[in-house]
């Protein structure tokens, strides 16, 4: 039985791996959807200021620059690869919710898989208790 354990033991502990590298991968998605909304929430704000209006624009970590806004009709978003497509501002917006949704698609597979990894867990427990019991029960007989 001693074996029983260790191979269970083995296989709960490669669970627990994938496990938590699904729920690092899951981080880096919460990140780039964070980073997808707040861009969002710029491009909307930048349009409800309007034409005209100043902004201090980051360049790199410790500088900014002024800007007067000109035009909000167009957005330039990457589309992957280093490739950057002009769209619509509405568009745009559409573009990035888009993308924002396609990521909570894959969040969400991922949950799944770590649910199933953790009734996998609690099933290789099962199977390892009800053997012991068997083998005590066959013990017991014996005595």
């Amino acid at each position: 039985m001693v074996d029983k354990n260790v191979d269970v033991n083995e296989l709960v502990r490669a669970y627990v791996s994938q496990i938590e590298g699904l729920r690092a991968e899951i981080a880096r998605i919460d990140t780039a959807i964070s980073a997808l909304r707040q861009s969002l929430a710029t491009l909307r704000s930048l349009k409800e200021l309007g034409e005209g209006k100043i902004v201090l624009v980051p360049v790199g970590s410790i500088a900014q620059v002024e800007m007067k806004i000109e035009k909000m009709d167009k957005i330039v978003v990457s589309v992957g690869q280093n490739i950057s497509a002009e769209l619509e501002f509405d568009e745009a917006l559409k573009y990035i919710e888009g993308e924002i949704n396609k990521l909570l698609a894959l969040r969400l597979i991922l949950e799944q898989s770590i649910a199933e990894l953790y009734s996998k867990i609690e099933d290789e427990i099962e199977k390892l208790q009800s053997g012991e019991e068997k083998e005590e029960e066959e013990n017991a007989k014996e005595e």
